[in-house]
């Protein structure tokens, strides 16, 4: 734990900076719609202070051992796959059939071309990962540093260390979020097949992208992600999952379902978006609607995760990286009128408790790592 909480102190601290060299710089320009188009960027930050501001977390995560199921990807590279690139060849043809085989192909050709530790792998993926996230919330986040607050207090970060195949599908679909703002179908539906053959769950990109464009809490839009909530639901109690890369999940030991807690606190930002809908849709903002469904969908997503598998636990992954976009945008341009901090810090004290919650009650803090002779198995 004092890991994660000295990598969340050197965030903030970088991150706060970043924000107030940027805004001495930033000359005086709108950056609020125009007939529904914008005249820049939601920039808050420089992109160096963007990108510094997850070095420590790229080294951390990189520097693991053994926790969550870092322990399986760490074998995998060790012992299940050689330097020898006729490995690649034998993936392709199907002669050996691996789920991710892009990830498996990726993973050959690092270690044949580096023959570096299973270490500097961690920390290659990581960085990857990372940088995808530091770009989309320098890029959209109205202030990127409370951005970044909410991806440390929700316990985003941990997807670095714990499903790190799926959130390597996640990071390289964030590259082409611009794709998904100017509805660019065609290569964006290529992404997406690319990513699948990362992690076959990305597919759930597609049917996301085609409904997330209406206008947020309209009748059609809850209906299709009813629909679409429903049918995730199915699938995990399908013979489908046999198959799939979740297929470990369909064990009982995976069948407790999502916590409540985390349930109740991943639909804060839809419900607050629900209680100022009629101010939000006077902003006429494509974007930020976008954002509010995929909201939803990360809401309906846990809670069907309550009464199934983890399965459903992990998909809303996907989308929820959005929330990030749309907590400080309400608070920011809905929620404070007449200067009112008090739903701001309300959140901040929320945040807070739950991370709390998550590191010390639910047990998430551990961090191991043998390079660096640190061994934090309880917090």
């Amino acid at each position: 734990m004092p890991v994660w909480w000295g990598i969340f102190a050197y965030m903030m601290i970088v991150s706060a900076l970043g924000v107030f060299t940027y805004k001495k710089k930033k000359l005086s320009v709108s950056t609020g719609p125009v007939d529904g188009s914008y005249t820049e960027d939601y920039k808050s930050i420089g992109l160096f202070f963007a990108l510094t501001t997850f070095v420590l977390l790229v080294f951390f995560a990189g520097k693991r051992s053994g926790i969550f199921d870092s322990l399986d990807y760490q074998y995998s590279y060790e012992h299940y796959y050689s330097f020898d690139l006729s490995q690649i060849t034998d993936i392709i043809t199907g002669k050996v059939k691996e789920k991710g085989p892009l990830f498996k192909i990726l993973l050959i050709l690092f270690k044949h071309f580096t023959h570096g530790t299973y270490n500097d792998w961690f920390t290659f993926v990581a960085l990857i990962q990372c940088l995808s996230i530091a770009l989309f919330l320098y890029k959209y986040s109205v202030d990127f540093m409370y951005s970044v607050f909410c991806f440390f207090t929700t316990s985003t970060f941990l997807w670095l260390v714990n499903g790190m195949r799926q959130f390597l599908a996640v990071a390289f679909i964030l590259f082409f979020v611009d794709w998904i703002k100017k509805r660019k179908t065609i290569p964006f539906i290529l992404i997406v097949i690319i990513a699948y053959f990362i992690h076959s769950s990305a597919l759930i990109w597609i049917p996301v992208y085609f409904i997330i464009n209406y206008q947020p809490w309209s009748f059609k839009y809850v209906i299709l992600s009813i629909i679409l909530a429903i049918a995730l639901y199915l699938y995990t109690r399908s013979s489908f999952l046999d198959d799939s890369d979740y297929s470990y999940l369909s064990s009982a030991d995976y069948q407790k379902g999502v916590n409540p807690i985390r349930v109740a606190f991943m639909s804060i930002p839809s419900v607050l978006a629900f209680i100022r809908r009629e101010e939000i849709e006077k902003k006429k903002d494509p974007f930020v609607n976008a954002w509010i469904n995929l909201s939803l969908i990360t809401s309906l997503c846990y809670i069907v995760s309550m009464f199934t598998s983890g399965v459903m636990g992990r998909i809303p992954v996907y989308f929820q990286l959005f929330n990030l976009l749309l907590i400080p945008w309400l608070l920011n341009n809905v929620y404070n009128e007449n200067g009112n901090r008090s739903i701001k810090w309300a959140f901040t004290i929320a945040f807070l408790v739950y991370f709390w919650y998550d590191m010390y009650i639910a047990g998430n803090g551990i961090y191991v790592s043998n390079e660096l002779n640190i061994h934090y198995w309880h917090v």
